[in-house]
């Protein structure tokens, strides 16, 4: 491919899709692997036409067996369709040939599970009398574990959404949908309790949840106050609110929970998402089986 070739499109980036020099280098660094990987199967320098379908799949391919992760590999197929679609805007090709290739699918990553011991560990520990700031977080952490909830929907609850009498809470889950989510005597005691600190602090709120400036929480605090909790978990993948979700439906698989049942309750549109902690609770089990004596014997 010439030299100018490759300079018109690295300025097209720039000057008429207003890329960042960050993802100008991405997509041209891309483009080079998969020129430099073509150029090298074809014995010669590759110039870019309508017939390239193979070595693009050629290419993909490669970092596949490589060991590359498939949403890298996704995000260089991404780069080089980019590249073909200037070059049929410009009118160098007169066909996409790659418009309709997909990334390879990569293994689906588990969902995250907190150990049942370090969450008892958080919501077990003795706070400070008149520390409600440690009261809002450590109910946050319990709510998101024993009711499995997105962190949006615990930031997004109303006041009338939480019936402390009737232990139940009132959740407006993706595309609006609402469900009923039961929760336990002991939620319902600090539920109360924060309920009660925080009108003494900021006077009755329309909103459950409030900031420290008595602002309603967000979906981003939520998530700095989970991951400042599970910091010292150890083997985690990821330490945001979603891992309380995974490890509230695991922990319900694990204790005989009906799978129809709990996707009720995190409100998923389809059983298949599901199905998916019970991968998770297998895992698990695995772990407990391998403490057996013939467990590793060949």
């Amino acid at each position: 491919m010439s030299q100018d070739l490759r300079e018109d499109y690295e300025n097209y980036l720039k000057y008429e899709q207003n890329f960042s020099a960050l993802t100008v280098s991405a997509y041209t660094e891309d483009l080079k692997s998969y020129l430099e990987s073509s150029s090298l199967f074809l014995g010669e320098e590759l110039n870019p036409s309508e017939q390239d379908l193979d070595l693009v799949r050629r290419w993909l391919n490669g970092m596949m067996t490589k060991g590359d992760k498939a949403s890298s590999v996704a995000r260089r197929l991404a780069s080089v369709k980019g590249f073909y679609k200037y070059l049929l805007k410009m009118g160098r090709i007169s066909r996409n040939p790659i418009a309709n290739l997909r990334p390879p699918r990569g293994e689906k990553p588990l969902p995250v599970y907190v150990p049942t011991n370090y969450i008892n560990e958080i919501l077990d520990e003795e706070l400070e009398p008149y520390d409600w700031v440690a009261l809002r977080n450590k109910l946050i952490v319990a709510v998101l574990y024993e009711c499995g909830l997105r962190r949006s929907e615990l930031a997004g609850l109303k006041d009338d959404d939480v019936d402390i009498e009737g232990r139940k809470l009132k959740v407006l889950g993706k595309g609006n949908k609402e469900r009923i989510v039961p929760f336990g005597a002991g939620l319902a005691e600090e539920l109360s309790k924060w309920r009660q600190t925080r009108d003494e602090l900021f006077g009755e709120s329309e909103t459950f949840f409030l900031s420290l400036r008595g602002k309603p929480m967000t979906g981003e605090g939520v998530y700095a106050i989970v991951h400042k909790y599970l910091k010292a978990v150890p083997g985690l993948a990821r330490r945001g609110a979603h891992a309380l979700r995974h490890s509230f439906a695991t922990d319900m698989l694990n204790n005989g929970a009906d799978l129809i049942a709990i996707k009720e309750l995190m409100g998923h549109s389809n059983v298949s998402t599901t199905v998916t902690y019970t991968h998770t609770s297998f895992k698990q089990l695995q772990k407990v089986y391998n403490a057996h004596p013939r467990a590793k014997k060949k």
